[in-house]
């Protein structure tokens, strides 16, 4: 069924919901079918998560690929891991609950897993307590042998790859580079929003996974063809917006993917016919205030010093050299030591980040609110 609203916030639809990407799209499918793994990182929302989808997609329509995605941010250690990785991957091949809840006993024989069933599908689901780093690798061992039995060729994408950084066991990148390194007929996507981790595990001389991916940076959408992509969008709906307008959306949204798809989605939402920038602006305050209350929860988990500072970026746009004389006056910011520990410790929390020599806030929509006189 095709959703109402053509401006898609979350999930993926098809192809005619997606905005270009082909050149990237074509680079790693292209990754995929010659054996090469590829490592896919950008800033949060910008659409990592979509471009995967949208390969499964293209890939899944020539019905010789076993196609898994794992979001593993919410994954605390290599036990969780490796309990939603079979999860996913033994849910899916498997095509009975019997033949489900044998395989478990199979992979994970001497670990005695947990089985129940799900109380609102009936499917049947487990559990297992990993003890040590060498049950861990044995069971993916096991998994990864499992997987090699296939007929069609594995492709397994897992996001947000930077949080196995956080697993308390030792040796984590090892075990896992260990075990996708002779896992023969299958082919990774590592994808993540925190670049400094990902090129880290992936580019440090010494590291086990070192030199063992393609790398590629996922970038901002190119403006004149997310412009045509929104022009057609809101002409089919019988809805006129021209091209003033929609500079003017991408601009105010800084051509973060999230943040223009959510703004179009409530513009298109709307019974006007007629989009322009005035409509555009009062949709925009409506937003902010709608969210005023978590932008003031921001406020009140950070210092009053680094919430000034926070204000500061957010009236630059683009901030640079942050501890220069100019800025830390312009700002009345005191010492450079106080901006760059404060910065340091936006970074750590991501409300900001750091393209090249600038720094940007996250949330484009809390951006804009900093700006107004109410977010002062």
């Amino acid at each position: 069924m095709k959703p109402e609203n053509p401006f898609i916030v979350s999930g993926y639809y098809s192809p005619e919901y997606f905005c270009n990407r082909e050149k990237e799209a074509g680079k790693i499918i292209n990754a995929l079918l010659n054996g090469r793994n590829i490592t896919l990182f950008s800033i949060r929302r910008l659409g990592k998560t979509g471009l995967i989808d949208h390969i499964f997609h293209n890939l899944k329509t020539k019905k010789k690929f076993y196609l898994f995605y794992l979001d593993i941010l919410a994954t605390t250690n290599l036990n969780s891991f490796i309990n939603q990785f079979a999860s996913i991957v033994l849910g899916k091949l498997e095509s009975t609950p019997e033949k489900f809840i044998k395989k478990i006993g199979e992979i994970f024989a001497g670990i005695r897993p947990v089985i129940s069933l799900d109380p609102h599908t009936g499917m049947p689901t487990f559990q297992v307590n990993i003890q040590s780093t060498d049950e861990a690798d044995k069971s993916l061992h096991k998994i990864f042998s499992y997987l090699q039995q296939s007929s069609k060729k594995v492709i397994i994408a897992i996001d947000e790859f930077q949080q196995i950084t956080n697993y308390p066991e030792k040796n984590v990148e090892a075990v896992l580079r260990t075990n996708i390194q002779r896992a023969s007929g299958m082919n990774f996507i590592f994808s993540g929003s925190q670049k400094h981790i990902l090129l880290s595990i992936f580019s440090q001389y010494g590291k086990p996974f070192y030199q063992s991916t393609e790398m590629m940076q996922l970038e901002r959408m190119e403006e004149n063809e997310y412009s045509e992509f929104i022009i057609s969008k809101f002409e089919k709906g019988k809805k006129k917006i021209n091209n003033i307008t929609v500079a003017y959306i991408l601009d105010v949204c800084r051509l973060h993917t999230y943040y223009v798809q959510f703004l179009c989605n409530r513009l298109y939402g709307l019974k006007d016919k007629m989009i322009t920038p005035s409509l555009v602006k009062e949709t925009l305050k409506s937003i902010l205030k709608e969210n005023e209350a978590v932008y003031i929860n921001y406020k009140n988990l950070l210092t009053d010093y680094q919430w000034k500072v926070l204000s500061a970026i957010a009236h630059e746009g683009n901030a640079k050299l942050i501890t220069s004389k100019d800025f830390i006056a312009k700002y009345n910011l005191g010492t450079p030591s106080s901006v760059h520990t404060a910065v340091k410790s936006l970074l750590d929390k991501e409300m900001i980040y750091k393209e090249q020599n600038d720094y940007f806030i996250y949330d484009v929509f809390l951006e804009r609110w900093l700006e107004s006189a109410t977010g002062m």
